[in-house]
């Protein structure tokens, strides 16, 4: 995944970003909101940050399992 792009327009929130958050424990929407600010202006990418949310925490569960 190309972590250079962008997952919340509003506030320039990229999927790095995200990344980082569901890293040091933010791994719901609302979490990961708190965390970056992402989806709290126009929540457009509410839904988005959700699945990747989900994903970075599934990728990271995979990871500490092997």
């Amino acid at each position: 995944m190309n972590e250079t792009k962008i997952a919340c327009a509003c506030h320039n929130v990229t999927y790095a970003a995200v990344r980082q958050a569901v890293q040091n424990g933010a791994t719901t929407a609302d979490a990961v909101m708190a965390a970056t600010g992402a989806g709290t202006a126009c929540g457009k990418c509410r839904e988005f940050l959700a699945f990747l949310a989900r994903d970075y925490a599934e990728e990271a569960a995979e990871k500490k399992d092997t």
